[in-house]
């Protein structure tokens, strides 16, 4: 495999390269934070569920049928999730789902062909928890999306239509449909993980975006139209502030930046990303590596 790298010049002349020039740089470092225990690598890829023991909710509109404990329909069509489990979402709702579990506490929650169209907030909003896996049901394509203008809570949160405060990953065989109408598409205020599956991301502001991190490891992921396709804004921890895509089909077309980062940015493996972008590629004053065929600027 061809390799091409470049020392602290590249890092120098990186801010200055337009969309057009696919410079290759530095390797990125790997730090003992990104070191994850056993236990939380097996969840994060665990694509399955037992449809025995998980709580079933079918959405009709604004109403929901819940089989099982755990979850509760309010009267202002929210679907409130407060127990650590398995949650099988399916059906159309007019409404939107949040989570609130406590810090030490994980959730499943497992889109079984569900479209959820919320106009006042996130489609999803995940309050708090260890970690949350979206898990994307094979053969099933599920839509969320939020409205234009909905009013916002204290410190401008939620700000994505998929949104979670704490750890978000996204596994499994099916495809996801995102339209992030008020701001941006996909995002956690920590990190941001894609396992796989097949998603569209259509956003006003961002499409993905992880203030710790953001780290694909496969699947097919077309932005049709956002500012940055991918971004990671921490600036105050050198451990973060990071993107990292390893595997999977990117096709990434935005009017602002394709990839943005402040500490670090690699692009290797079996990576395929595709950039069309207004500003830059790849937007970062830190550590960048990209394999020379893992990216193609159009």
């Amino acid at each position: 495999m061809k390799k091409t790298y470049i020392l602290l010049l590249a890092v120098l002349l990186l801010t200055a390269c337009t969309s057009q020039d696919p410079t290759v740089y530095t390797p990125a470092q790997t730090s003992e934070a990104e070191t994850e225990t056993t236990s939380n690598i097996d969840f994060d890829l665990s694509d399955t569920w037992n449809s025995e023991t998980a709580v079933t909710i079918t959405f009709n509109g604004n109403n929901a049928q819940i089989e099982g404990t755990g979850a509760a329909l309010t009267d202002d069509a929210t679907l409130q999730i407060d127990k650590e489990g398995t949650y099988i979402l399916q059906g159309e709702f007019a409404g939107s789902v949040q989570v609130t579990l406590a810090k030490t506490e994980k959730a499943q929650i497992v889109l079984n062909g569900v479209t959820i169209k919320s106009q006042d907030t996130a489609a999803i909003y995940i309050k708090s928890a260890d970690k949350i896996v979206i898990t994307l049901a094979p053969d099933t394509e599920n839509t969320l999306s939020d409205g234009s203008g909905y009013v916002r809570a204290q410190g401008a949160e939620p700000n994505a239509c998929l949104f979670s405060k704490d750890d978000l990953i996204i596994n499994g065989a099916g495809t996801l449909n995102i339209f992030g109408n008020c701001n941006n598409g996909i995002g956690t205020k920590n990190d941001l993980k894609i396992v796989s599956g097949t998603l569209t991301v259509n956003a006003n502001k961002n499409a993905l975006k992880g203030n710790d991190s953001v780290t694909i490891l496969d699947g097919n992921i077309t932005v049709t139209m956002c500012a940055d396709a991918i971004k990671s804004d921490n600036e105050t921890d050198s451990d973060k502030g990071k993107v990292i895509i390893s595997g999977g089909k990117l096709q990434l077309n935005c009017a602002d930046d394709g990839i943005q980062a402040p500490q670090s940015v690699s692009v290797s493996g079996k990576a395929a990303v595709t950039i069309t972008a207004a500003d830059k590629a790849v937007n970062c004053d830190g550590e960048v590596y990209i394999e020379e065929e893992c990216l193609i600027l159009s």
